[in-house]
């Protein structure tokens, strides 16, 4: 048969079958869709402190836009929002900050939805400037549960506390997910109870910061900080760690006590 005589619509449909294959064998890809919300980043380097990337890490198509907070760093303080804007494509994810008294933070890193490897360089500034090194992300699952653990309470008793955490399904405005919830104190002569009142308490990666309120044994107000905290690990967390400070009430204890709280 001559070519001439080949019918039209099925040299086009032997051509776009053609095409497909040339494009399935060059290796054509869909990007990373990253699971949205809370992320931490941990950031590591010979001779310096680690320090912790965290917060509100969003993407839509191809863009990211992160609002997150730099702990652990020289360069930083905790209460500095810094704000991230970058790309998907492929498996790869590049990212940068907003100059922070003139800092520049990029991030290059590859891997999963839920798991990111790769590196880190800080530009800029005076203190950090030419810093890099390692990097890993994942997203953080929600602390939504009741976790418990002794602590030490202005008196110098020991007590336990028990508390029920509540986080918001959705990020604040400045990349936090708040934390309300009720508190209930076992064995202390100074509380009996407590809450985490509205914006009184948040997590950003892995980093918590709570502030609340309690019921001293006598019926009077007080108050309490759990700050700064950590989760032992971004996957699976199952305690947290910080320093608890009675800071108003019949018991008052500007010290402050190491305590970790377990998840039940």
């Amino acid at each position: 048969m001559k070519f001439a005589s080949f019918p039209k619509f099925a040299l086009f449909s032997l051509l776009a079958g053609v095409l497909a294959l040339v494009l399935t064998g060059c290796g054509a890809s869909s990007n990373l869709a990253l699971t949205q919300g809370n992320w931490s980043m941990t950031a590591t380097t010979s001779g310096a402190p680690t320090f912790y990337i965290g917060g509100n890490l969003t993407q839509s198509g191809t863009n990211l836009v992160g609002t997150m907070y730099v702990i652990n760093s020289n360069c930083y303080s905790p209460s500095q929002t810094v704000a991230f804007t970058g790309t998907v494509k492929g498996n790869n994810v590049a990212l940068t900050s907003a100059s922070v008294g003139g800092e520049v933070i990029t991030v290059a890193a590859s891997g999963t939805a839920g798991s990111l490897t790769g590196t880190y360089s800080i530009a800029g500034g005076t203190t950090c400037n030419g810093d890099s090194g390692t990097l890993t992300a994942t997203p953080v699952p929600s602390i939504s549960a009741t976790w418990s653990g002794p602590i030490v309470d202005a008196n110098g008793d020991n007590a336990i506390l028990s508390m029920a955490l509540t986080q918001a399904a959705t990020a604040s405005p400045d990349g936090t997910f708040a934390l309300t919830g009720n508190l209930t104190y076992t064995g202390s002569t100074c509380s009996v109870s407590g809450t985490l009142p509205a914006g009184g308490a948040f997590i950003a990666g892995t980093y918590i910061v709570m502030q609340g309120n309690t019921i001293e044994f006598d019926g009077s107000p007080g108050t309490f900080t759990y700050y700064p905290a950590f989760l032992n690990n971004p996957t699976l967390p199952i305690d947290m760690q910080g320093t608890y400070t009675q800071t108003f009430g019949v018991c008052t204890d500007n010290a402050g006590n190491a305590a970790t709280f377990t998840k039940q």
